[in-house]
């Protein structure tokens, strides 16, 4: 298969998803909290696609736990700041050749801190995020940062990288290539083609 681009998943692909379950000093039940408040609940879609903010979504954990939510966007914000990248999965980055970029299903807090806390921009061509594109299709975030990589790329060889299933598939529907992340190690032996070092 001749890959022109890669596309990479961020949570669980490209870093450990948990950042934002760090425990809040002087509160209690914080992950719990957090997953009271977003899991199976709209609020995560609407944030999600840009229709409310960290600081909405700040007001609920505030309320939830009794803590300003000051207080509370300030913790979230340092979560943002302490994200695990996984460091095989990011070497292996560093050595393709293709033009790269993330495709992300991720809220406005993610594109102001974590992006720039890690310097996101310098290491991918580009970032398209669901709250900016306002879907939470992973497909159509891939078509547009197909459209937006240098250089024509066709669907087909655009490659997704992604930890979710059906993200593979919906993309695979679509036309495009896809690999369904598990470890670095398979994916590693799957790319070896693109690699510009052994």
């Amino acid at each position: 298969m001749n890959i022109q681009a890669v596309l990479w998943d961020f949570g669980d692909t490209l870093a450990d998803e948990r950042w934002m379950l760090a425990p809040l000093d002087g509160a209690r039940g914080w992950p719990e909290a957090y997953r009271q408040v977003l899991d199976g609940n709209a609020l995560a879609d609407r944030w999600n696609i840009g229709s409310a903010t960290a600081a909405d979504v700040a007001e609920e954990f505030g309320r939830a736990l009794g803590v300003p939510a000051g207080r509370v966007l300030e913790h979230m914000r340092a979560c943002c700041r302490n994200v695990a990248l996984y460091p095989d999965v990011m070497a292996l980055a560093a050595r393709l050749e293709a033009p790269q970029a993330i495709v992300t299903i991720n809220p406005d807090i993610f594109s102001e801190v974590v992006v720039p806390a890690y310097d996101l921009t310098a290491r991918f061509a580009t970032i398209v995020t669901s709250w900016e594109e306002r879907t939470l299709s992973k497909a159509d975030l891939c078509d547009i940062a197909m459209s937006r990589l240098p250089g024509a790329v066709d669907r087909e060889a655009c490659f997704l990288i992604d930890n979710r299933i059906e993200n593979v598939i919906e993309w695979r529907a679509r036309g495009g290539a896809a690999w369904h992340f598990q470890d670095c190690g398979g994916l590693a032996d799957h790319l070896s083609a693109l690699l510009t070092q052994e």
